[in-house]
């Protein structure tokens, strides 16, 4: 079975007119976190301590790229906070996508000498991502 390659992934966000952006060519980096808490349920008497599953976790989404007129415009008005939701979409591999409404967490901006200007952004899903076969459009 092959592995996965980047050459398929891909990245869209919302612009701040609400219209999704296909912005793969500035992302160099994704990471998709999720998972769920679980409850410990010992009880007297147990030799060892033990869990039940809990809720699931909000699943958080980082991005990094580099800036251009794109992203710059995307990510500059969220350094300072919004009061709604970012559609992102995520594609994994041929056919699959995730995709949703998340917050905008933590927004930054790099600036070194000599190098590319970089965002990067870490999304929590406001009620976790859909997984589907068709990307946003």
């Amino acid at each position: 079975m092959g592995h996965v390659i980047s050459d398929i992934g891909s990245f869209k966000m919302d612009s701040s007119t609400g219209v999704i952006k296909t912005v793969s060519g500035s992302v160099n980096a994704i990471t998709i976190d999720g998972g769920q808490e679980l409850v410990e349920d010992t009880g007297v008497g147990d030799s060892r301590r033990t869990v039940v599953a809990g809720l699931a976790n909000a699943t958080t989404v980082t991005v990094n790229g580099w800036l251009d007129s794109t992203t710059e415009a995307i990510t500059t008005p969220i350094l300072d906070g919004t009061s709604i939701t970012k559609t992102i979409d995520i594609g994994l591999v041929t056919g699959q996508y995730l995709s949703g409404e998340a917050w905008p967490e933590a927004v930054s901006h790099g600036v070194s000498v000599g190098a590319l200007t970089t965002w990067s952004v870490t999304f929590r899903a406001s009620n976790g991502l859909t997984r589907t076969s068709v990307a946003q459009s």
